[in-house]
């Protein structure tokens, strides 16, 4: 580096967990490219190496001697080149497992970081598996000193305000940060915060990528010593960028300014969810996959979802109609099809059922029918989608919203059966509103296909056509309603008499809170999906499912 000048690269790139070797091959490939860059410093994630979030993995010794050999070999292999890495791993030292950051220059390893405050809340369990750091370091270039604290460590004032007392210059905090709504602003006004608070520059690097129920958005950025951004990375994309640094009689100051667009709302929530869904299924080893098209709009939003994803070429539908499925969601599916040109092939489905029906007929005698005969439609379209699924090696997808799965208005081992589901994580409402906006809003150049979903999907009432007029207000109130209580019930945690209190009878809180717990059995079977919430079915949310409390 030159007296008053710093160059560091920012990878914002998409590690696969468990791929040390894909990992470290990122980091030798970025490497030489940030040298022949003039880049001083190439800095990466947290955990990088590893992938993110490796669980119980740090606890298998030959994992992390596996870290440590790649990180040696990543040493041996850059010994020539000027540029310092940086990058964040699992590591094992004096029996202890840390969460820690790394540097790596002319064969040197060096740990510049051990992560002090491990979340252990929501989908974080870190305390689980890594020992806090109990001292903090700086990396030491001569004319300046750098800062490393990982992720959480930067939402807590105290860490990042000792490096400032210990002589930091600069501040580079790398993150594994995963998406939920609206989680960008947030993380933006904290780094504003520590910023204000240590009249220091901060870079805010973070992963990109889909992992099982995550997705990590990167959306990396910049923050001069006064807290103005000068660099904004894009969401949802892998990104390489060189940032100067420049020595002023005010501190070393960012430059030049770069700052990407970052969408609405509607916007992010959308790609976070067809990212997490490209990557669980190219990273599953998969290509394509196959889906259950009724017509009705959860399965036309994960279908036109797995077109952006993946490309009409992979994406297959099978229509699955009985006596009970209308002729114009049979019209609005293949319309759908058509506009997104992929396949979709129609198999009857009603003389099976008929002759399920006769074969259950005598166990069943002088019993009424009910949800009994509707959830075997749902079953055994199950099995056929998984018998195209296991025939073909596609990946079925589920299409259940996350206001049905909440109340079980889904069917075990039957809409419910799938390997990931796009929606697990998303309200009916939020359905509509995602769908009207990649109808109406997303710009053209970004996807594949113009305005794909058919009007009469986005007017028609919801309804699971399992009996003949069915509407799912004829057993739940209406979804604007529903999707509130819910919200009320699982994002907020809130008791039955204070969502009462919000405007609702308390007969039909009551209700919904009951079904909210009599679900929790199937949940616990159900597929995963990307998490875009607060507060989703996953890890974040860990109740019994046998459970007699209520409120």
């Amino acid at each position: 580096m030159s007296v008053n000048q710093l160059k560091i690269s920012l990878v914002q790139a998409n590690p696969v967990v468990g791929g040390i070797d894909f990992n470290s091959d990122c980091v030798l490939t970025k490497a030489n490219e940030a040298e022949k860059k003039g880049s001083d410093l190439i800095v990466f994630p947290e955990m990088f190496l590893s992938g993110y979030q490796p669980l119980d993995l740090v606890n298998k010794r030959s994992f992390l001697e596996n870290i440590s050999i790649q990180i040696q070999q990543i040493a041996q292999r850059t010994k020539s080149l000027g540029v310092r890495i940086l990058i964040g791993g699992p590591w094992l030292l004096d029996g202890k497992i840390y969460n820690a950051f790394i540097s790596i220059h002319r064969g040197f390893i060096k740990i510049v970081s051990k992560k002090s405050h491990l979340p252990n809340y929501d989908v974080f369990d870190e305390k689980r598996f890594f020992v806090a750091g109990d001292e903090l370091e700086l990396l030491d270039l001569g004319t300046l000193k750098i800062g490393f604290p990982i992720c959480e460590d930067a939402w807590h004032p105290d860490i990042i305000s000792k490096l400032k007392e210990m002589g930091a210059d600069i501040i580079i905090i790398p993150n594994g940060s995963p998406y939920e709504s609206n989680k960008l602003s947030e993380r933006k006004q904290i780094i504003k915060s520590r910023c204000e608070e240590s009249n220091l520059p901060i870079i805010y690097l973070n992963l990109v990528g889909g992992q099982d129920d995550l997705v990590f958005d990167g959306g990396s950025f910049v923050y001069d010593n006064r807290g103005t951004i000068v660099c904004q990375f894009p969401q949802f994309l892998e990104k390489t960028e060189q940032v100067i640094f420049e020595q002023r009689k005010n501190g070393w100051v960012p430059t030049p300014e770069l700052i990407t667009e970052i969408g609405s709302s509607e916007s992010q929530d959308y790609k976070a969810v067809v990212l997490g869904l490209r990557d669980y299924v190219l990273k599953s080893n998969f290509h394509k996959v196959v889906i259950g098209l009724s017509g009705g709009i959860d399965s036309a939003l994960v279908t036109v979802m797995a077109v952006d994803a993946l490309g009409a070429d992979n994406v297959v539908c099978l229509a699955l109609p009985s006596k009970f499925n209308s002729s114009a969601s049979l019209d609005d599916a293949k319309q759908l099809s058509e506009n997104l040109g992929i396949t979709l092939k129609t198999i009857g489905i009603q003389e099976i059922i008929d002759n399920v029906d006769q074969r259950l007929a005598p166990l069943f005698q002088g019993k009424k029918r009910d949800v009994t005969e509707e959830n075997i439609q749902s079953r055994l379209r199950a099995v056929l989608l998984m018998a195209f699924s296991n025939k073909e090696k596609h990946l079925l997808l589920s299409t259940g919203n996350k206001s049905e799965i909440a109340v079980g208005y889904s069917t075990i081992y039957g809409d419910m059966a799938g390997a990931y589901n796009p929606l697990k994580d998303i309200y009916k409402t939020k359905v509509y509103k995602l769908s009207k906006w990649r109808n109406f809003v997303a710009k053209t150049d970004e996807f594949r296909v113009e305005k794909p979903i058919p009007e009469n999907i986005l007017l028609k009432e919801p309804s699971a056509e399992l009996a003949f007029d069915q509407k799912d207000t004829d057993s739940l109130p209406s979804y604007d309603e529903l999707d509130t209580i819910l919200e009320y019930l699982i994002e907020d945690d809130l008791a039955v008499q204070e969502v009462v209190k919000k405007g609702f009878l308390e007969k039909t809180v009551v209700n919904v809170k009951n079904l909210l717990y009599l679900s929790e059995y199937k949940r616990y079977q159900a597929c995963p999906g990307p998490k875009i919430s607060r507060r989703p079915f996953s890890l974040g949310r860990r109740i019994p499912i046998v459970n007699h409390w209520r409120d």
